[in-house]
């Protein structure tokens, strides 16, 4: 896993376990490898303490698909939210800007937000305070 993950994930209270092999399939890359060994937490990124859930393995896979945005959006992954309204996710069909944030009530794919074209980006972008 990466150590600057980690890093900006030290205000979040990461699970102590991971999320078995076969939860992690079709999952991008990075996040399948942080929940590979913390399955999820929740906690706040950066110094304006910016809140994050990220969900389980297995709370992707059921979140993901009871949120409407998700229905709205193919190709949508989404994997935590702000504990409010907006979604973080991954939308792979971008040139660039593929992880970011969207409202939870959105409409479509023109409300994403790219926010970086990794897990690292998107989590420095948030500790930045975007």
């Amino acid at each position: 896993m990466n150590d600057l993950i980690l890093k900006l994930l030290s205000n979040v209270q990461l699970s102590s376990e991971g999320a078995p092999a076969e939860a992690l399939a079709g999952l991008p890359k990075d996040l399948a490898e942080l929940l590979a060994e913390r399955d999820g937490g929740k906690g706040t990124v950066g110094p304006r303490a910016r809140p994050l859930t990220l969900w389980s393995a297995a709370e992707i896979a059921s979140e993901a698909q009871g949120q409407e945005v998700a229905l709205a959006v193919p190709g949508l992954l989404l994997f935590g939210t702000d504990g409010g309204a907006e979604g973080y996710g991954y939308l792979p069909r971008l040139k660039s800007g593929k992880y970011g944030r969207i409202s939870l009530l959105a409409a479509g794919a023109h409300e994403f937000e790219g926010l970086g074209d990794s897990l690292l980006e998107l989590l420095q972008q948030l500790a930045a305070g975007r």
